[in-house]
């Protein structure tokens, strides 16, 4: 399937229907975070774990998916459900990569929420939030993986482009497994006794040494070479989000509405940026578009295409996120006020998308590294910090918290 240089009418209205998608998977999500806010007071530590344990899902399957397109643009894959060498390993890095980054997650959860105060007993909420967040990790990959290859080769097939539709949709079903699977598992972890809990990381632990072993390829292991120090960074600054979260849990627990619309905006930002940089990395590929320092003209016509896509986006976030809260009568702040924190926000952080999303995509390329597996989930990562940060500063503007 031909991809332009410029974005089309199509372009546009396929990112458009795959972010709308996305906003109402992800309003959906943040209903669950606000209405079960109380979960909270069970293991208050969750909180700081939930934008890395997002993100790392978000961040393992976009980057799958941004490479299944650029596969499938290139001719590497052929537009095939078939299990094959290629596609395999592909499916086994993800996992070690999710296992192995969940526990990373749970560790470091655990040492902020000590820091913060809010973590009781560093031992136990260690043990909890490590296990939560290896059996929401293997429970979504079981669902994800087939969700990300069938919208990658089934857009294609289809006559879409997967640049535009694969990771908002991905994003979409990882927000909506993501939350009630680690609210699922917090509440079952903080039910089971200490030394079954031991034993259920002894496995997991072994699990995944086992799969690593099955991670032989080239392909398989550039996977996992070039991903591991950019999720490494990437847990830093989704911890930068979990901790602005943490250090207000006291305000969002008492207007639950404010949390509704915290997914559906972070992951909005995110979906963009990784809608650009996929484009961005599949042109690069296909030699249409020159790793240059300057961009060109039709790097900024995309720019500004984007824009107002997220202009449309972003007030639509806001109208949904005030509407669900007053249908369910969950404590929230006025309409015009979420609107504007909305899209005054969601425009800034375009800039930063802009920026970022073409920058990493080109560096990466010139210095021999796939940028499918730089530049998304930096700027996933990136636009949680940066998203949560503009969010509690334009509550705070408006006198909110």
């Amino acid at each position: 399937m031909p991809i332009s240089t410029r974005p089309t009418k199509k372009d546009v209205w396929e990112c458009i229907l795959a972010l709308f998608l996305c906003t109402v998977g992800d309003l959906i999500t943040g209903l669950v975070m606000g209405h079960n806010s109380s979960i909270f007071l069970l293991l208050p530590a969750l909180i700081i774990l939930i934008p890395p344990s997002a993100g790392l899902r978000g961040n393992v399957f976009s980057s799958l998916g941004s490479r299944l397109s650029s596969y499938l643009h290139t001719g590497r894959l052929i537009p095939s459900f078939k299990p094959n060498k290629l596609l395999n390993q592909n499916v086994l890095s993800a996992l070690f990569l999710l296992m192995f980054f969940g526990f990373i997650d749970g560790f470091a959860a655990s040492i902020i929420a000590f820091l913060l105060k809010i973590n009781k007993n560093f031992l136990i909420t260690t043990v909890n939030l490590i296990l939560v967040a290896e059996i929401t990790a293997f429970i979504s990959f079981s669902i994800l993986v087939p969700a990300t290859i069938l919208v990658s080769i089934g857009s294609y097939r289809w006559g879409w482009n997967p640049d535009h539709t694969t990771i908002p949709i991905v994003t979409l079903f990882g927000d909506m497994v993501t939350l009630p699977v680690l609210f699922a598992a917090t509440l079952f972890v903080v039910k089971v006794s200490f030394e079954e809990k031991t034993f259920a990381l002894i496995i997991i632990f072994l699990t995944v040494f086992v799969v690593l072993n099955y991670v032989k390829s080239d392909v398989g292991r550039r996977i996992v070479l070039e991903s591991l120090p950019i999720l490494a960074i990437c847990v830093v600054l989704d911890f930068g989000a979990g901790t602005i979260l943490g250090d207000k849990l006291d305000k969002f627990i008492a207007t639950a509405g404010l949390l509704t619309l915290v997914p559906a905006f972070l992951e909005d930002g995110g979906s963009i940026g990784g809608i650009l940089a996929a484009r961005f990395s599949s042109l690069l590929h296909l030699g249409l578009l020159e790793p240059k320092t300057k961009p060109d003209k039709d790097v900024f016509y995309t720019f500004a295409v984007m824009h107002l896509v997220a202009a449309f986006m972003f007030t639509m976030v806001g109208i949904f996120g005030y509407t669900i809260n007053i249908l369910l009568h969950i404590p929230t702040i006025s309409l015009p006020r979420m609107v504007l924190v909305s899209l005054v926000a969601g425009q800034l952080i375009m800039f930063i998308i802009d920026t970022m999303a073409y920058y990493f995509s080109v560096i990466s390329f010139r210095k021999g590294i796939d940028p499918d597996n730089v530049g998304i989930p930096i700027i996933a990562s990136f636009m949680d910090i940066a998203g949560t940060a503009c969010y509690v500063v334009a509550l705070k503007i408006l006198g909110v918290i």
